[in-house]
């Protein structure tokens, strides 16, 4: 499952071609290479689409799509320097770095330079994750509603909790497992545009995803459906947290946090890493006008199980090969290719003015309502929150 060659060393190898190949443009807009001589780039420039991947293996874009003309910017990550452009600039592609705090930083350097004009752009987010099985099985394709900060909270050894406790991990200001926090950072959870995902997967109907007779062999493991399937589209929500977590009962404990933080709406299916960075990076630059929130889409492709099969221990999910990645991989390219396509083919006639987000967006994108621009929503929002401090998570 494991290479012996150090992460740093692959991660090296799999971007240096592309720095080595493509043109850089520096600020001031002129290029570094004879080979970009007859581009006409003009800044700031005004992508359509943006692609975001997280790490080099999921860069499935830059030579698919010719994303080849390389921008230079201060705070990027220093592995992923550059974002990369078609010649028309209609599509770009940038790399985050792994974790929270890669991807914030490098957000928010994309977000606020002056290079680019994102005002009228979509956003679409394609990496891997962990999946729950009973949501989904190794291949398959998420798109999100929700992203959940799990892991921001207390945490007690599990070796000693109090025995009555199922988990050791419960909310800031609380008292116990179960209890709604009381104690807000804003970056728990974040909501997307539903009505946008409806859009844009209606685009991936009838599409084959990639699988393997060996992905399919562990899958079979599986007792139970949809894990020991054949790869889908579908819609889950997705966790955000440095750790990578598995087994049955963390599992258990981080979908009743995604619960918790929904009011019970969202579904815990997907675990990554750098989600709710990103969109705290996003909320912030949608309040500075340099973009906007609800023209985001997050989908996230199974690369392994959050929980081994049957009896099987924790330990089994982190070890044992699922022959995952690959098809996980693949799946980025296959579902968000029609995304791609029906969004620059319907730019006028559908998406340059934008998709109006549900009527009751109720986060508004994130927990403070900053988005929010009805007080109606506001009052909605309030009582919600109050409901859930009394233990009570229906509407």
């Amino acid at each position: 499952m494991f290479s012996n060659t150090p992460f740093f060393t692959l991660a090296l190898a799999a971007i240096s071609p592309l720095v080595a190949s493509t043109p850089t443009y520096r600020r001031d807009g002129s290029s570094s290479k004879n080979s970009s001589e007859g581009l006409s780039f003009e800044f700031p420039l005004s992508p359509k689409i943006m692609l975001i991947s997280l790490f080099a293996p999921e860069d499935v874009w830059t030579q698919s799509l010719g994303l080849t003309n390389n921008i230079t910017l201060p705070g990027l990550s220093p592995l992923f320097p550059s974002i990369g452009c078609n010649d028309d600039a209609s599509i770009c592609h940038m790399t985050t770095g792994e974790s929270e705090i890669n991807a914030a930083c490098s957000t928010s350097a994309m977000l606020l330079a002056n290079e680019f004009d994102l005002t009228s752009t979509y956003f679409l987010i394609g990496g891997i994750a962990g999946i729950n099985p009973y949501m989904g099985t190794t291949g398959s394709v998420g798109f999100a509603r929700y992203a959940v900060q799990v892991a921001l909270g207390y945490e007690i050894d599990a070796r000693q909790i109090p025995s009555n406790w199922t988990t050791g991990y419960w909310l800031f200001g609380s008292s116990q497992p179960g209890e709604p926090a009381k104690t807000i950072y804003g970056t728990e959870v974040y909501e997307l545009n539903t009505n946008l995902r409806e859009k844009v997967m209606k685009y991936t109907e009838g599409i084959k995803l990639n699988d393997t007779e060996e992905a399919a062999s562990y899958r079979s493991k599986y007792d139970y459906s949809p894990a020991n399937q054949p790869p889908h589209v579908f819609k889950g929500d997705v966790s955000t947290s440095d750790v990578y977590f598995a087994g049955n009962l963390l599992d258990e404990a981080f979908g009743n946090i995604t619960s918790l933080w929904t009011n019970g709406t969202g579904q815990y299916a997907l675990t990554a890493e750098e989600d709710n960075a990103i969109f705290e990076a996003m909320v912030r630059a949608h309040l500075a006008k340099k973009m906007d929130f609800s023209r985001v889409v997050l989908m996230r492709t199974a690369s392994d199980f959050d929980r081994g099969y049957g009896g099987s221990d924790a330990v089994t999910a982190f070890q044992a090969e699922q022959y995952g990645f690959e098809i996980a991989i693949a799946n980025i390219q296959i579902a968000y290719t029609p995304i791609i396509e029906g969004i620059l083919n319907d730019w006028e006639s559908t998406f340059s003015s934008g998709i109006s987000p549900q009527d009751q967006w109720l986060y508004n994108a994130d927990i403070f309502h900053n988005l929010v621009q009805r007080k109606r929503e506001v009052k909605e929002f309030d009582k919600m929150i109050k409901r859930a401090q009394r233990g009570n998570l229906r509407r």
